[in-house]
């Protein structure tokens, strides 16, 4: 029972999926697991679009390609996004770990957010593309696992930028068997891959979804939920354009 409050806590999180039940203590070793929720949505948009011979040209695929980030955005109530924007905004503001951390709980976005969001959603959109007309669908699975195990990893190696909030609520919360089951779930992605190319991909991107909050920490002085929500943009799109170079080089 322990772990299915666990698992729901980690949908209320990170998804708008109304799970009844009280909170778990220690959600953050499921974020994996959510993301495999996420993962098969992709998936599944991806193959339901070959069904119906979507995935043969570019444009269908294109719009296959927004279909699917778009799922994801409203799945997670678009709060991996909002992260982006702050976070990108915060990295943009001159001043001390507080002026930075004041501007990304301002309501508005600034140029550095925008740029961001455009730059990510661009790319997000044409890998998938690319990936649906090359009839691959595991990266679109695999991104999603992958990303959600670098937020847990950046809850549990990386300090609170604040006394409130997510991170702060989280932080360094888990004991080893916790640690080992997002392993077990994230590195998983890496058994159904279609080739050795793509197991290294796997294993390379959830090393580095590791350092991908570390631009974050300096500037802000530690993480917060929405350097959480940044990394897991990021890593999604690490391991997305990744695959189309594999592609690209095959």
């Amino acid at each position: 029972m322990t772990a299915l409050r666990d698992i729901g806590s980690a949908l209320r999180l990170l998804t708008v999926v109304p799970v009844p039940g009280a909170d778990g203590e220690r959600p953050v070793r499921w974020f994996p697991l959510v993301g495999w929720g996420f993962g098969a949505i992709g998936a599944g948009i991806a193959w339901a679009g070959g069904l119906l011979g979507l995935a043969r040209a570019a444009a269908p695929a294109l719009v296959l390609g927004a279909l699917i980030i778009g799922a994801w955005a409203l799945l997670s109530g678009m709060l991996h996004w909002d992260g982006l924007a702050d976070s990108a905004d915060g990295i943009g503001v001159r001043g001390d770990h507080a002026a930075r951390l004041a501007a990304m709980r301002g309501s508005a976005i600034g140029a550095y957010g925008v740029t961001a969001v455009v730059l990510v959603a661009l790319l997000q959109v044409s890998a998938a593309a690319a990936l649906i007309e090359n009839g691959e669908a595991w990266a679109l699975f695999a991104a999603p696992v992958i990303a959600r195990f670098g937020a847990s990893a950046a809850l549990l190696s990386r300090r609170p930028a604040r006394p409130d909030g997510l991170a702060a609520l989280y932080a360094d919360s888990e004991t080893l068997p916790g640690v080992l089951i997002m392993v077990v779930v994230s590195g998983s992605v890496a058994l159904v891959a279609p080739d050795y190319l793509h197991v290294l991909l796997a294993l390379g991107s959830l090393l580095l979804s590791l350092a991908i909050p570390a631009p974050f920490a300096r500037r802000l002085g530690g993480i917060t939920g929405d350097v959480l929500g940044a990394t897991i943009l990021l890593t999604e799109t690490l391991v997305l354009v990744g695959s189309v170079l594999l592609q690209a080089a095959a």
